[in-house]
Formats: structure tokens, C-alpha cells, sequence
């Protein structure tokens, strides 16, 4: 997510200030329990940064700990949450994004802790969440079969998806990543870690989702997982026939660089397209 610099927030009274010259590392929803009962809220909305990039003004803060290696940063003076820091991301202070002074430019990159999530606090305009191991397969199944279900006819060889089950998507899962977005998914897309780069495969937005930016999400998530993960790129395959995708991509920063053929045939079916990342 990307915000102008400087980013600042306060605490209630505004005794307690803080200032972030540097962007984002990710934002996100965490739904566990952990986090509701810490913030009072159905859930917590957090802008990780690197601590070195966080100046705080005003009288120290208040620091509670409630589990070796945690702790919450409150304003001493009114008791507002402010910060969230963990043994777990060290060199980070993930700031409770209410306390933003332009907490309306806040948009959240994922949802994590879906598991715990409460129906009532369902969003209008969700971020992209992960799927865990033992979920149902079956609606990302049904969603990739509609949404490829156009390419009939058009490619050749047919596509893969013919050959994808749930216990692929279950596989994936497990040994790679699936994102989704939605509760009941309108798009979704694999990530598989290769020595150079992070692979996207089954880019798939459901037809009545179509041009609300769903893919280009996914694919921004892609890229703050491949930084995450210290990939240097992004690296996805499109069928040769499928020349507006060839397109999209190309206007989302990528460029071909391979033409492959799948086995039988002896013309080009593929097309490799890769983005460096800065």
C-alpha cells in the first residue's frame, strides 16, 4: 500500500505523536482473538514499518507485555493503543492504523487469522486473505473452471485446468500459497517460490468481479510476498493465444522474456513474462 510521506498518527489526547518517513513495509486485518481483545475491536488493522523510520514525540509510552517477546505501546497519559512489536518481525513497529491522522488513505494488503474471523465484521471491499491447508478446495476449484471456461476453443493445447482437482488446490496450499479474495472467492491465485523469482499461476477473477482491479491486487500482493520472501522478481506463463492478457501484463510492468512449447507440439503455445522488482 502505498501513502505520501510523511505518515503520522496520534493518540486520543494527542499527547503522544508519531511520525513514519518511510513506506510501508505491509499492512494488514489480523482477526485472531489475540488482537481483538488487545484493541476492543472486531478486529486489528495494522501499517507495519521499520523501526528506524518511526520518530514518537510527547512523554514515553507505556509498553505491556502479555507473553515472552510481545508487547503494546499505549499513550501514558489517555491509555490509547498505539503499537504492536513482536519478537516475531524484529526491526518493525506495526502501529494500530485507527490512530492515523488520515486513517481514511489506510487500505490493508491482506487478511490474516481468517479462521477467527467474526461474520459480523465482514468488509465491503476485502483484501486478499491466504488459504490454509484443510480448507475447502471446492469453491476455488469452481471459481478457475468458470473463470477459464472462456479459453475453450481459443488455446491450444486446453488448458490445465481441465487436470486441476481440489486435492491439487489442497497441495498448493500446503507446500506453496494460495490467496484468495472474498469469503466465497472472486479471485484467487497461486504462488510458488523458484530459486529467482516467485512464480504466479491460476490468476482467475470470477466474470461478475471483472474490471474492479481484483487481479492487479493479487498481483501487488505477489509482489510484497516475493520482497517478503528476498525474490528479485515475478515470473507468471501466458498461452500465446491469449493476446489481451499479454497485454495486461505488459501494462503491469512485466515483459517476455521466453517462448516455450508444451510437449507434442512444435510451435510456440507459451509465453514467459517476468518483472524485476526495485
Amino acid at each position: 500500500m502505498a501513502m505520501p510521506l510523511p505518515i503520522t498518527g496520534r493518540c486520543l489526547c494527542g499527547a503522544t505523536r508519531y511520525r513514519i518517513d518511510a513506506a510501508p513495509l505491509w499492512t494488514a486485518h489480523c482477526h485472531c482473538a489475540f488482537c481483538r481483545r488487545a484493541t476492543g475491536a472486531g478486529f486489528g488493522s495494522y501499517l507495519a514499518a521499520a523501526e528506524g523510520a518511526v520518530t514518537w514525540e510527547g512523554p514515553p509510552r507505556q509498553s505491556h507485555s502479555t507473553s515472552p517477546g510481545v508487547f503494546w505501546d499505549r499513550c501514558a497519559t489517555c491509555g490509547s493503543p498505539l503499537a504492536y512489536r513482536s519478537h516475531r518481525f524484529p526491526g518493525e513497529v506495526q502501529v494500530h492504523a485507527g490512530t492515523l491522522d488520515d486513517a481514511s488513505a489506510f487500505r490493508a494488503d491482506e487478511e490474516v487469522s481468517m479462521d477467527e474471523h467474526l461474520g459480523w465484521t465482514a468488509l465491503a471491499d476485502p483484501p486478499p486473505h491466504q488459504m490454509r491447508p484443510g480448507d475447502d478446495a471446492a469453491p476455488v476449484l469452481a471459481l478457475i473452471r468458470r473463470a477459464f471456461a472462456f479459453m475453450e476453443g481459443r488455446i491450444d493445447p486446453p488448458s490445465s485446468m481441465h487436470r486441476l482437482t481440489a486435492e491439487d488446490i489442497q497441495r498448493q496450499a500446503a507446500e506453496g500459497e494460495v490467496w484468495l479474495i472474498g469469503p466465497q472467492p472472486l479471485a484467487c491465485v497461486f504462488l510458488t517460490i523458484k530459486p529467482d523469482a516467485l512464480y504466479i499461476g491460476k490468476l482467475a477473477t470470477a466474470a461478475a468481479a471483472r474490471r474492479q482491479g481484483l487481479a492487479r491486487r493479487l498481483v501487488l500482493l505477489a509482489e510484497s510476498r516475493a520482497r517478503a520472501l528476498g525474490l528479485p522478481a515475478l515470473e507468471l506463463q501466458v498461452r500465446v493465444e491469449l493476446v489481451e492478457n499479454h497485454a495486461a501484463f505488459s501494462a503491469m510492468g512485466f515483459s517476455k522474456t521466453a517462448e516455450t512449447c508444451h510437449p507434442g507440439y512444435h510451435r510456440p503455445t507459451s509465453l514467459t513474462f517476468r518483472k524485476m522488482l526495485a
